[in-house]
């Protein structure tokens, strides 16, 4: 799992620096970006490029977005 901690990042750089990850993701792997916000456009960027996202939001409201290539992996359950 790749880590990428965006919290103090002003947009658009956390999208741009998740999207450029995402885009180097191989087989199995899978992105782990925590943020501040729910990016919607990131989402959209996904899904468009033949992968697929899960994202929940901690009990301090921390945004945890998980992403892939791999559209049989089932996210929600390599929740950390």
């Amino acid at each position: 799992m790749i880590l990428l901690d965006t919290r103090g990042l002003e947009h658009p750089v956390p999208l741009g620096m998740a999207f450029s990850a995402f885009t180097k993701l191989q087989g199995r792997e899978i992105l782990h970006m925590i943020h501040t916000k729910e990016p919607l456009p990131l989402f959209e960027l996904v899904a468009k490029n033949g992968g697929h996202h899960y994202s929940y939001q901690d009990d301090e409201g921390v945004w945890h977005i998980l992403v892939t290539r791999d559209t049989s992996l089932d996210l929600e359950s390599c929740r950390v």
